[in-house]
């Protein structure tokens, strides 16, 4: 791999990680629905005059895929992020990697292996370690939406493996948020309230973490995620995923000042060891991801 895209690599898991601490800060802000509504919508409006709008044929696979990935996924990811720290729900999302090696093996018949399996049982003891923490504030509700999000994750990736032949991830990308939209915006409405004030309210650190998450992540991280899946083997590419829960920890800690414990370092450390393993026996469990996840 040529060293400039090993830099454009991790420097984009710099910036996916630091989206921990910025949805945080957009998170005062914004009611958490309303806030992935808006950012839907923003990126159908940036990327749409560029792709186009979807075949009528493609419209069902798209509606699926937005319900999974657009108001699934985001809805519980911005909701376990509002309870959690940014730091531990930037290693707590990490689940969704055993996650997908399991969906590999029951659906694919991929097989798993006594170090894959020792991976997928370091990353889950390390988690129990970070939930378990005294100092843990996310409780069990903030721990299920992070755990949800996985799940909807790893469900989405699959639905995309079945239509990336027909449609690359910038269409996927502006196709999804086109979708999945207006359900969170309806969903937001009825579930919500006060999304008039925010508009009104939201200061600086508001709006930039709204313009982080259309320009920042969408614009420039998926950019280069996509241009490197599509130059480089997924066993190339995946492994510098590792980087993004120590850039998310780090930056949550230097920008919010959360504090960290031995517990947490016990649990990240672990988490990281386990992630390692599995990703570097075999990266390719979910073909083609879609990306970090958030």
């Amino acid at each position: 791999m040529a060293i400039q895209h090993i830099l454009l690599l991790v420097f984009s898991q710099v910036l996916w990680g630091a989206n921990f601490a910025v949805i945080k800060w957009g998170l005062a802000d914004w009611p958490p629905l309303f806030f992935a509504a808006l950012r839907m919508l923003a990126v159908a409006a940036l990327i749409l005059p560029f792709v186009g709008l979807p075949e009528r044929r493609h419209w069902r696979a798209l509606l699926v895929l937005g319900l999974v990935l657009g108001v699934i996924h985001f809805g519980t990811i911005f909701h376990g992020i509002r309870l959690v720290d940014a730091a531990t729900a930037s290693i707590l999302i990490q689940v969704q990697v055993p996650l997908a090696a399991l969906a590999a093996a029951l659906l694919f018949g991929d097989r798993i292996g006594w170090r894959r399996w020792c991976g997928m049982g370091l990353a889950f003891v390390g988690i129990a370690v970070l939930v378990g923490r005294p100092s843990f504030a996310g409780g069990w509700a903030g721990t299920g939406f992070m755990l949800m999000a996985s799940i909807s994750w790893v469900a989405a990736n699959l639905l995309i493996k079945k239509i990336s032949a027909e449609m690359d991830g910038w269409r996927i990308n502006a196709w999804v948020a086109l979708a999945a939209g207006p359900m969170m915006l309806l969903l937001s409405l009825g579930t919500e309230t006060g999304q008039m004030t925010a508009i009104q309210s939201a200061g600086l650190a508001g709006w930039g973490s709204m313009a982080y998450q259309v320009l920042i992540v969408t614009a420039l991280c998926y950019g280069i995620w996509y241009a490197m899946m599509r130059r480089y083997p997924v066993s190339s590419v995946m492994p510098f995923t590792l980087l993004e829960p120590i850039f998310g920890a780090t930056t949550a800690v230097l920008l919010l000042g959360e504090s960290w414990d031995w517990r947490m370092v016990a649990g990240a450390l672990l988490t990281m060891s386990g992630l390692a393993i599995i990703i570097l026996r075999r990266p390719q469990a979910v073909a083609r991801p879609a990306g970090a996840g958030v």
